[in-house]
């Protein structure tokens, strides 16, 4: 009677975990179908980036970075055609006929500069391309390539080891790296969640506890204050930013190559007395400083969309600057390359008349 009693409770112990671990399973599997099945009938922007990062990233593989985009993949991210060259840029393959004439710029960035949700054709490296090559400002016999090097979650070291990559292959004739608030960031190199990568379910909720540890949580309360760490002048990430930016500068001066630094804002907050302007200014007189000429695009931004941010969202759940921020970014860009003229085009028509 005893040992069969004392078997009992056993039996009845491990009947309740295999139970348990059914119906979590299920429950996973149904959760799963249901996001899947929501995110084909509207666009979420976590959801997206999942397949953002299973369709076009890749390890990379030397290790020198975590991610790198697969060369000549294509995907439909944010209801957007997102389609990379060999080289793994958004955007045709190089003009391989030589032409003295014209010009090559490589941009460099994160996912604002690869265009995330904008179409190709509407983001500011093609639209800067197509007024230069429309309006002719140094004349009718020049032409521009932008070579779009934008991979989303890349900081400025990140960026340094893809300018060494690309940039003789590329021989561009300017070098832009297109700067953001959170490139100053340090990135890890371990290895990605497999299961984040994969499940939309997984990705929605781990998300979601985000934004809840970001709203309630520590030192993320105020996100202002984390960035302004960051780039407090003892702040060892600042320091390790600026030197890589140098190392650009000096790398693609020794090929005669000028560079030049584009800031672009967090668009969260472009309201009037935003102490985010203070790091923009920041940033802008430290890259002036170390002889880095650098542009800054908040107070254009600011000028067209800082009493409605939202209106340059891709959407209420993506604070991705739309098809009208990028237009705001080219105008800014094809304004300085015309004023300030960084490949002395001018001067050299002159000289050849």
């Amino acid at each position: 009677m005893n040992s069969t009693a004392s078997k009992q409770p056993g039996r009845e112990l491990l009947l309740g975990l295999v139970f348990l671990v059914v119906a979590t399973v299920v429950t996973l599997a149904i959760g799963e179908l249901v996001i899947r099945l929501i995110a084909g009938q509207r666009l979420i922007y976590n959801i997206e980036m999942v397949k953002y990062a299973t369709e076009l990233k890749m390890r990379d593989p030397s290790g020198e970075v975590s991610h790198v985009h697969r060369p000549s993949a294509h995907a439909k991210l944010m209801g957007v055609e997102v389609a990379l060259n060999s080289l793994g840029d958004r955007g045709p393959e190089l003009a391989m006929t030589a032409d003295s004439m014209r010009k090559r710029v490589l941009v460099l960035g994160s996912s604002i500069t690869m265009g995330w949700g904008v179409p190709f054709p509407e983001t500011f490296t093609a639209t800067t391309q197509r007024m230069l090559n429309t309006v002719k400002p140094f004349g009718p016999a020049y032409s521009f390539e932008f070579v779009n090097g934008g991979i989303g979650n890349y900081n400025t070291v990140f960026q340094h080891v893809l300018f060494r990559r690309q940039f003789p292959v590329v021989k561009p004739d300017l070098v832009v790296l297109h700067y953001f608030l959170s490139d100053v960031q340090p990135r890890t190199m371990g290895r990605n969640s497999f299961v984040l990568q994969h499940s939309y379910f997984a990705a929605f909720f781990f998300d979601r506890w985000s934004q809840i540890k970001l709203r309630f949580g520590g030192q993320f309360t105020n996100l202002f204050t984390f960035y302004r760490d960051l780039y407090a002048d003892d702040s060892p990430a600042w320091h390790v930013t600026q030197q890589h930016v140098q190392a650009m500068r000096d790398e693609a001066a020794r090929a005669g190559v000028p560079f030049i630094v584009v800031v672009t804002p967090d668009i969260h907050d472009l309201s009037p007395g935003t102490p985010y302007k203070a790091l923009y200014d920041k940033i802008e007189t430290t890259f002036g400083g170390l002889g880095i000429p650098t542009v800054n695009t908040f107070d254009a931004l600011q000028r067209d969309f800082g009493k409605d941010v939202s209106s340059l969202w891709i959407q209420p759940d993506d604070p991705h600057p739309n098809a009208k921020g990028h237009a705001v970014m080219a105008d800014v860009l094809y304004r300085y390359l015309v004023e300030h003229d960084p490949l002395r085009l001018t001067s050299a028509a002159h000289a050849t008349r």
